[in-house]
């Protein structure tokens, strides 16, 4: 198949996946300068890709704002996931995808890439870069450091303010991180947060003690073993970084955690981690 072929076999599979274990379609990258003008049928999958993406994440009236198109991006993004077996070409490819300019190409972009990038696994760099490629799916999971600005801007400019949006970081960044290193983004955002978003940093963590409280102990146990003698803080602090917007919260505004019921005594497990590690920082500093 050519780029354009191979685009619109993965834009098709990256529609209709469900979450299933199918891969996406390959094909080649021949012809790479006809997606400059694809066909029709192209185009209209490319739309279709991103309305499908807003109505999976609920984020369709936030969306309805955006008066700019849909770009070329998510096309070579599906024409690039296809020729993932050619890793170098296809790795060095993803330099020429132009940046998100819209809320659209988020929605495409993330589309695309977010169940393609289990399938680039082999292939590191590529990884890295359809990553970078698609800000909405690092900001869900965690970016690389190149991708942080982007991931933060698209967060505070763009998902905070609507309604649908902050539910969407509510509902993601409330969950029992599934890394270190998402722990570490995750918990980083929320403390970025608490000064001008105290109300929705709380809701995260009212939102993670009733949906996610077992998971959340769990994994704060899992960090307390790692302080045992000698400790190992490497290992601990992810877990304690995801609590830190919540301890210092604690400390400036002590009403608001009391006002919210849905904040239960096991948050002092999280915040004692938190303050446990940090103690211990300071005395190893």
């Amino acid at each position: 198949m050519n780029a354009a072929d191979t685009a619109l076999s993965v834009l098709q599979w990256s529609r209709n996946c469900d979450g299933t274990r199918s891969t996406p379609p390959e094909g080649g990258l021949s012809d790479l300068q006809d997606l400059a003008a694809p066909p029709p049928d192209v185009t209209d999958e490319v739309i279709r890709v991103a309305v499908y993406s807003a109505a999976r994440l609920r984020l369709d009236r936030l969306a309805e704002r955006e008066r700019r198109p849909v770009g070329a991006g998510a096309l070579l993004l599906a024409a690039i996931i296809g020729a993932r077996s050619q890793a170098e070409l296809a790795a060095e490819a993803v330099r020429a995808v132009p940046p998100a300019r819209s809320l659209w190409d988020v929605l495409a972009h993330h589309a695309v890439v977010a169940p393609a990038l289990p399938h680039c696994a082999g292939s590191p760099l590529l990884a890295e870069r359809l990553l970078d490629a698609s800000p909405l799916t690092a900001a869900l999971d965690r970016p690389n450091p190149t991708g942080e600005s982007a991931v933060e801007i698209l967060v505070e400019d763009v998902l905070l303010t609507h309604p649908q949006g902050r539910r969407l970081f509510t509902n993601v960044y409330c969950a029992a991180p599934d890394s270190p290193a998402q722990a570490l983004w995750r918990g980083g955002v929320l403390n970025q947060l608490r000064m001008d978003e105290r109300e929705l940093v709380l809701d995260v963590y009212e939102a993670g003690l009733l949906r996610h409280r077992a998971e959340h102990l769990g994994l704060i146990q899992q960090a307390r073993l790692c302080l045992t003698a000698p400790p190992d803080l490497p290992a601990a602090r992810p877990v304690a970084q995801w609590w830190a917007a919540l301890a210092r919260l604690e400390r400036s505004h002590p009403q608001l955690l009391k006002a919210r019921t849905g904040i239960t005594r096991q948050y002092l497990a999280g915040v004692g981690l938190y303050r446990q590690v940090e103690r211990l920082e300071a005395t190893t500093a």
